[in-house]
């Protein structure tokens, strides 16, 4: 039947050219899109500003889209009409799930399955209209069309920083744009309760506002605050509004109630479902702290109190309880937790966890709904009907789907937008992290080696916008778009396109339609960025465009000014001293202006051998440790090798022998992010049949560390060094990622003469 009626459609368009995507202006990109091949009529039609619409079998909400997206886009505007309309619809049967066509001859035909795809239908023609000459036109086509994945979704955290309803509805409306259909909601956390519960006013009153909030990153020291107050939240009348808005452009909005940890805007308020009861204010920090909901039966009767207002106002099927980074130090010491440990033969505090998060599971499942949450609700038994959203790595979500559990895949590797997106210097402050369109494009939401039969559970995606550093709304468009762009193709295509042809679009098509709706989106795709490589004398830098760019290019501290065209290289050649180089280049197109800051030393590009491997998601290749090119801080993933190990051997070759002080190491330390210092350093010295070996820790004398920089003095001639970096197997409890093996990151060493 489903053949059938494709070939029927296709009728029209025989002789045309075989089914493309790489001249289709539609993101994300249709299943098929067909071109007829016209000889003797145009291949495009002018459409009038007032559209005639046949409403049959069109509900009043699509009609009052259709107008709406028409106005928006194309300043036009739709009227019934049932004598010769423009625009007709025809409801379909026994078709694909959410799949929709639309034909364009003379005139528009759009067969739907549901009023979602309809929606769907109605997006793509919008992209499909032009305006040539102040008037409308559209190239006659045939497209069929149908999502791969159920769950494709945005995130956005109103807890760090709060944005208003006009801006959350904003929100909602560009991922209509390109047919998103859930909205994660991230309601409460530390530092804010945004939703008004009416059983617990102090809720709002007193945890939806923060005395301070730190300024800069929360790794900065010292740190300093802003001491004015901060906060907001939105009234249930407000969430409806929004719950209504997003359904009419057929989005599910997923509210997220953070439990047991991320839990101090609430004890601010009720202290006494705290294990110590102690009085504390809303958190101006970032960051995961003790004070977490205590395991107690009034703590767990004070959440499903709250749950049970939440459900009322949210229609969807799934409510969000986090789960995630809840250190267990308080519910360890207290008296009620471990009676509940015994009470209910649990193992240790990890399966307390689990017993907290079943209690809210069948709480919810009494009330129709469905409980999800992040990977750590795996940890201690995963309840039996939750549904698991894993963000560290895809390791969390592959054991929920062996044990039979749905999935939405949301890793950090690829779905966190607060992370950098440029590798320039320029960009704005971030959480940390490298993420960048490419990168993004790349994300597949079923692993490679998992099996059919598992991947079944995986419902789809969804990339993560957390605040801490994004504390208005053009922030937040610059951070989404156009990642979300590319991420719509990953959940939405059957076979995506390549990412050249896809960039080929968004800069053609999608950039004007961003550009029309005043979205601040990030040009960083766009802009130059440099290559280092390595010479026999050192390294060279090369300045490569997409757009074969001038640039105007200054060197320092030579202060030489030349403009220069594209992928020329620049050498630096090691020096004996070390000393500062820069490299300043400013785009004459588009002023995008960008620099490499060099530190020439005798180790610049000397060759060297990873005799461990960094984990692929943080592999920059070896040169990255002797390239010069020091880490920024917040770091970039980009900018450094990580390794998820608890030992790490290279070595690197000194072409000659030759007399050295000392080793200079560049660590990364962001405890937050689970990256710790390095414990103890091996270096082996070949010198002939000679080697001796220097074991340093930081409690040795001879050691001195500088922020995260660890000298260890080596005094004799060697030709070759093998440096072996010891770190811990734990992370210690109580800080983030117990119990986890600690990342250690490195971005230079440097031999010291």
């Amino acid at each position: 039947m489903k053949q059938l009626l494709l070939l029927f459609l296709l009728l029209g368009f025989l002789n045309s050219s075989s089914f493309s995507q790489n001249n289709c202006p539609v993101l994300p990109t249709p299943t098929n899109y067909v071109l007829p091949n016209l000889e003797k009529e145009s291949a495009q039609s002018n459409l009038p500003l007032s559209l005639g619409v046949d409403t049959t079998n069109l509900t009043k909400n699509l009609f009052n889209q259709l107008n709406y997206l028409l106005g928006v886009n194309h300043q036009m505007q739709a009227f019934v009409s049932k004598e010769n309309p423009i625009i007709q619809f025809k409801k379909l049967k026994n078709a694909i799930e959410d799949s929709y066509t639309i034909n364009i001859t003379k005139t528009i035909l759009i067969s739907y399955t549901s009023e979602r795809s309809c929606f769907y239908a109605l997006q793509s023609l919008m992209q499909l209209i032009e305006n040539k000459n102040n008037e409308p036109t559209i190239t006659k086509c045939y497209i069929s069309d149908y999502p791969n994945f159920k769950w494709r979704g945005l995130h956005l955290d109103v807890a760090r920083h709060f944005f208003t309803v006009e801006e959350v509805k904003r929100y909602i409306d560009l991922m209509a744009i390109y047919k998103f259909n859930t909205f994660h909601w991230h309601l409460t956390d530390d530092q804010g309760w945004r939703i008004e519960i009416k059983k617990y006013p102090k809720l709002t009153a007193i945890g939806a506002w923060r005395d301070s909030t730190v300024k800069n990153h929360y790794t900065s020291t010292p740190r300093t605050y802003d001491k004015n107050r901060y906060g907001g939240f939105y009234t249930q009348e407000e969430i409806k509004a929004i719950v209504k808005y997003a359904a009419e452009r057929y989005i599910t909005i997923v509210p997220e109630i953070e439990m047991p940890g991320h839990a101090r805007a609430a004890l601010a308020a009720y202290p006494e479902f705290s294990c110590t009861g102690k009085q504390q204010g809303v958190e101006g920090l970032w960051g995961v702290f003790d004070d977490i909901f205590c395991a107690k039966e009034e703590t767990i009767l004070f959440l499903q109190d709250i749950l049970a207002e939440v459900i009322t106002l949210f229609p969807g099927q799934y409510v969000h309880i986090g789960g995630d980074e809840a250190p267990k130090n308080q519910w360890k010491k207290c008296e009620k937790c471990q009676h509940l440990i015994k009470e209910n033969k649990l193992k240790d505090e990890h399966e307390l966890q689990s017993y907290f998060i079943q209690r809210m599971d069948k709480f919810l499942v009494s009330k129709g709904k469905k409980l999800i949450g992040w990977d750590e609700i795996l940890e201690g038994g995963l309840s039996p009907n939750a549904a698991v959203m894993s963000w560290r790595g895809f390791e969390g979500g592959i054991e929920a789907a062996k044990q039979g559990h749905d999935v939405v895949m949301s890793p950090g590797s690829h779905c966190y937008f607060d992370h950098y997106q440029g590798r320039g210097k320029s960009e704005p402050l971030a959480f940390g992290g490298y993420t960048s369109l490419e990168k993004v494009y790349d994300f597949n939401p079923i692993p490679k080696a998992m099996k059919s039969e598992q991947a079944a559970y995986i419902l789809g995606g969804q990339a993560n916008l957390w605040t801490e550093y994004i504390d208005n709304f053009q922030q937040v468009e610059y951070m989404v778009y156009p990642r979300a762009i590319a991420l719509s193709q990953v959940l939405w295509c059957q076979n995506k396109p390549s990412f050249q042809t896809f960039e080929d679009n968004l800069i053609n098509y999608h950039l004007p339609i961003l550009e029309k709706r005043k979205v601040n989106f990030a040009k960083t795709f766009l802009a130059a960025s440099t290559q280092i490589s390595r010479t026999t004398e050192g390294i060279a830098i090369q300045i490569n465009s997409k757009r074969n760019e001038t640039f105007q290019v200054k060197k320092i501290p030579e202060n030489r000014v030349s403009n220069i065209n594209s992928n020329t290289l620049f050498s630096i050649n090691r020096s004996e001293k070390s000393q500062e180089e820069i490299i300043e280049f400013t785009s004459n197109e588009t002023q995008i202006s960008e620099s490499v800051i060099i530190k020439n030393s005798p180790t610049l590009g000397l060759p060297l051998k990873l005799i461990t491997l960094p984990n692929p998601r943080y592999n920059n290749g070896d040169l990255t440790l002797v390239d010069g090119n020091y880490g920024s801080l917040p770091w970039k993933g980009n900018e450094w090798l990580g390794f998820d190990t608890s030992e790490i051997i290279f070595e690197i070759d000194l072409l000659k022998k030759q007399k050295i002080k000392g080793l200079e190491l560049s660590f990364l330390k962001d405890e937050g992010s689970w990256i710790q210092l390095p414990t103890s350093i091996t270096i082996e010295q070949s010198n002939g049949k000679k080697s001796k070996t220097l074991n340093a820790d930081k409690t040795n004398s001879q050691i001195s560390f500088t922020e995260s920089k660890l000298f260890v003095p080596f005094s004799g001639k060697a030709s070759k060094l093998r440096i072996t970096i010891h770190s811990k197997k734990k992370i210690e409890q109580g800080l983030a990622g117990e119990g986890h093996q600690p990342w250690t990151f490195i971005d230079e060493i440097r031999i010291v003469k």
